[in-house]
């Protein structure tokens, strides 16, 4: 079977593995029936352009009792009083290219606002794949994207889960993280072989299970750069030289 490089055939593909498919949030095709079945199941989920970058059009439905139903988008926050008025304003934005309906899942925060994590996953000289990097994406106050070119402030890991574990266990946490995105990587470039650097985004819910939001064939550098302490993005510059050469 073939899995397009767009966000439904990745985690067509991830979804085909027993390993990952547990930390893979529903997700399907958005339609009139799947977004109000999914709606109806989880009262939250996210509409995502198929082959988007940098959290661009992405928006944010949810449902307060059968009738009423908010849609976030940027900055904006709509209500409507029937899902066939939903509908019918998140279709017009739907018209123009292909979106995924996926199933919300309540992110960790930190001061009253949303993150997620970016694995960086890079080939190393052995063929392998080494996690070079992990930054928190912090979204700024309103916002429904952690994504950097979307407002999102990268921060440290650390930082970001220090109101929520501590010392051995959050140590042993994010090495757990990094392997979830190794060993993920190694799946993917059974089928995508040709991509030598990683970028696996993970959300972590209130009850601190980690999901698999997105894997992203062309992950950008640039955010680890903003980061204060650069040694990450020096090992990732470092591995990056090292592939062009090879």
């Amino acid at each position: 079977m073939v899995y397009a490089n767009t966000k439904w055939g990745k985690y067509s593909y991830l979804k085909t593995d027993v390993r990952w498919k547990p930390y893979l949030p529903q997700t399907q095709r958005a339609s009139r029936a799947t977004v109000r079945s999914m709606l109806k199941r989880w009262g939250a989920v996210y509409l995502k352009p198929n082959n988007g970058t940098g959290g661009y059009g992405i928006m944010k439905i949810t449902r307060a009792g059968n009738r009423r139903y908010t849609l976030r988008s940027g900055y904006a926050t709509r209500t409507f009083q029937s899902f066939g008025s939903l509908y019918s304003a998140v279709s017009r934005q739907m018209a123009r290219r292909g979106f995924l309906v996926q199933k919300a899942i309540p992110l960790l925060h930190y001061k009253k606002r949303p993150f997620d994590l970016r694995v960086m996953v890079q080939r190393n000289r052995q063929k392998g794949w080494d996690a070079t990097g992990m930054v928190g994406r912090l979204a700024r106050p309103r916002k429904i994207v952690t994504n950097y070119h979307n407002g999102g402030t990268p921060m440290s890991v650390d930082k970001l889960l220090s109101p929520h574990m501590h010392g051995k266990r959050r140590t042993g946490y994010v090495r757990e993280l990094k392997n979830l995105g190794r060993g993920i990587s190694e799946y993917m470039s059974a089928k995508y072989p040709k991509f030598h650097a990683l970028g696996i985004d993970i959300a972590i819910d209130t009850k601190m299970k980690p999901w698999i939001l997105e894997v992203n064939t062309k992950p950008d550098k640039s955010i680890f750069n903003a980061l204060k302490n650069k040694t990450m993005y020096r090992r990732i510059l470092s591995y990056a030289r090292m592939q062009k050469r090879s």
